[in-house]
């Protein structure tokens, strides 16, 4: 198992968001998304939030 540490890049939303409401982004090393076959044809990630673990998953559902 290998661990990541890794701060959430958190924007201020535009458009006709409300006033405090901001995205979030989560940059991931190049070496974890080779590791999950992620490519720009097949990017499908599923996200899991157990515990208070976040887990990232490859979605296979559409193979």
């Amino acid at each position: 198992m290998e661990q990541f540490k890794r701060n959430v890049i958190m924007n201020k939303a535009g458009g006709a968001s409300g006033k405090n409401t901001y995205s979030y982004k989560l940059s991931l090393p190049a070496r974890v998304i080779k590791e999950l076959g992620v490519t720009p044809e097949d990017k499908g990630l599923i996200l899991t939030l157990e515990d208070g673990k976040l887990i990232i998953e490859k979605d296979h559902s559409e193979e």
